[in-house]
């Protein structure tokens, strides 16, 4: 059965979450701007199966907004709603009202199949973009690339873009450009040894295995990989094994859900050298892990600030601004930020191309170099796919973020060093 997010399902679907996150107890519509919201605040129908007629473009976004991934998931579904929102202001695209069309795909890529079939033949979409997952942007990838309905894809494994779709690109960053950026990150900070600890999920397995193939390829020995289930929360067992190997660091393919577990672990089992980390170590996870995060590594587009301030990078600064003004705190996850860049590199691309023909919002996409994001420069004129092809890397010293190479430079790796 399908799982359409209905007026009723999707207004408390968003209330549980954005009070979990900001205490907010009303709900944002996720329909064109011109949608009413009652009077209880319970959002308009958001699967309308009409086509793009009448000045609409529809625009779909299945997200994982039950389950563990609820709470990143609803983060990505708010900055895809302030990115249309903005674009409705000033006329939408190509003279069409934006009218997003959100379902919840439960994480699951059998779900996602059914969601991607529903939004191609009833709700006729114009364009997609995609899931927070990439096992589910990976399952329904064959079908929208069939329909030729433009996808921005949002995660991270290298997997759905090694198909050779022409409608599928990604805004966000390739896990495999991460592990390199890495790999030159431990080498240039002396480690010679590294012990690898993932989850058993698609993207997490790649983001393992390619770690473990470019830290090879640098001459760094991996002397363990240690998986975990989705939903353990006591890896006692395996960061005993992981510390048992004396790597000089240890890497972490893992969720935003369990960052501060393991960290708190393998601290209280006593690692104290540098971790390093597939993804963003998330603004909440640093909050609960505390100073047990200090000295962990990672390579990054986004960062999910913990204040305003703290943000000195000026289109972030203002784009967290504008979302804590509608949903009264600051993004739970960086997912919100791959959700509004993919809605602006889609927009651009429709600019370029002047239509809403499938074809030509592809070219036009494929032609952009030198858009600026919130993730930094997108390019696509490589002709691979993807947008992003660099970021900068990032450490948790004094529970705050701090670019790597200040760090560095300041002297913070070798009082890390040196146990101060």
């Amino acid at each position: 059965m399908f799982k359409r997010v209905s007026a009723a399902v999707l207004s408390a679907a968003m209330i549980c979450s954005l009070a979990a996150c900001s205490g907010q107890s009303s709900t944002e519509t996720t329909t064109a701007a011109a949608a009413s919201q009652t009077a209880a605040g319970a959002s308009a129908e958001t699967t309308a199966g009409a086509a793009s007629a009448g000045g609409e473009f529809i625009l779909g976004s299945p997200q994982p907004l039950t389950g563990v991934n609820a709470q990143a998931a609803q983060a990505t579904l708010n900055g895809i709603m302030l990115a249309v929102e903005e674009l409705n202001a000033e006329g939408g695209l190509n003279g069409q009202t934006i009218k997003l069309v959100t379902y919840d795909d439960q994480g699951s890529p059998e779900e996602a199949v059914k969601i991607a079939n529903k939004m191609v033949e009833v709700d006729k979409v114009d364009a997609v973009i995609g899931p927070l997952l990439s096992t589910c942007q990976m399952a329904q990838g064959a079908l929208l690339n069939d329909a030729k309905i433009p996808t921005i894809g949002i995660g991270l494994s290298p997997s759905f873009m090694e198909n050779g779709w022409d409608y599928i690109v990604r805004s966000s960053l390739n896990s495999d450009y991460v592990m390199k950026i890495l790999a030159q990150n431990m080498v240039d900070l002396d480690i010679h040894s590294l012990a690898i600890f993932s989850g058993q999920d698609d993207s997490s397995k790649k983001a393992a295995g390619s770690m473990k193939a470019e830290a090879e390829a640098v001459g760094i020995t991996v002397t363990t990989t240690e998986t975990y289930v989705d939903g353990d929360t006591d890896f006692s067992g395996q960061a005993a094994k992981l510390i048992n190997t004396k790597p000089d660091a240890i890497y972490a393919a893992t969720y935003a859900n369990v960052q501060p577990i393991i960290a708190k672990q393998l601290r209280q089992f006593g690692f104290e050298g540098l971790c390093f980390n597939k993804e963003l170590f998330q603004a909440d996870s640093l909050r609960v892990a505390g100073s047990a995060a200090n000295g962990w590594i990672f390579a990054y587009p986004y960062i999910s600030y913990k204040t305003v301030e703290e943000c000195d990078i000026p289109n972030m600064k203002e784009f967290i601004v504008k979302y804590e003004e509608k949903y009264g705190a600051l993004p739970y996850h960086e997912g919100a930020m791959r959700g509004y860049d993919a809605v602006k590199v889609l927009a651009e691309g429709i600019k370029n191309a002047g239509s809403t023909d499938p074809d030509a919002i592809m070219a036009g996409i494929k032609s952009i170099n030198g858009l600026e994001g919130l993730g930094g420069t997108f390019d696509y004129t490589s002709g691979d796919g993807e947008g992003l092809h660099s970021c900068n890397s990032y450490v948790i010293a004094d529970e705050k973020y701090t670019v790597l190479d200040k760090w560095v430079g300041d002297g913070g790796f070798e009082a890390f060093r040196a146990g101060k």
